[in-house]
Formats: C-alpha cells, structure tokens, sequence
C-alpha cells in the first residue's frame, strides 16, 4: 500500500503522485517548472 496520493497539477494539468505532507502536495504545481510558470515567474 502507498502513502503517496494522486494530485492535478494547478499549471499543466497533469497527473502526479506525491506523498501528502510533501511541499508539491501543498502547492499543487508537479515541478519548479509549473510552479513558476503558475505564479507568474517565468
């Protein structure tokens, strides 16, 4: 059984598997990538 959950990423709306306490879970973005994309960084 896995501790890790399925999660729609917020910028490329994309599936990804991160464990629920992780940052990315909080986040909703699948890489550093997307997460600067989605808040306007790149």
């Amino acid at each position: 059984m896995s501790d890790f959950e399925t999660y729609d990423c917020d910028n490329c709306d994309g599936e990804f598997a991160a464990h629920p306490s992780a940052r990315a879970a909080e986040t909703s973005y699948c890489s550093p990538r997307c997460e600067s994309v989605g808040t306007g960084l790149v």
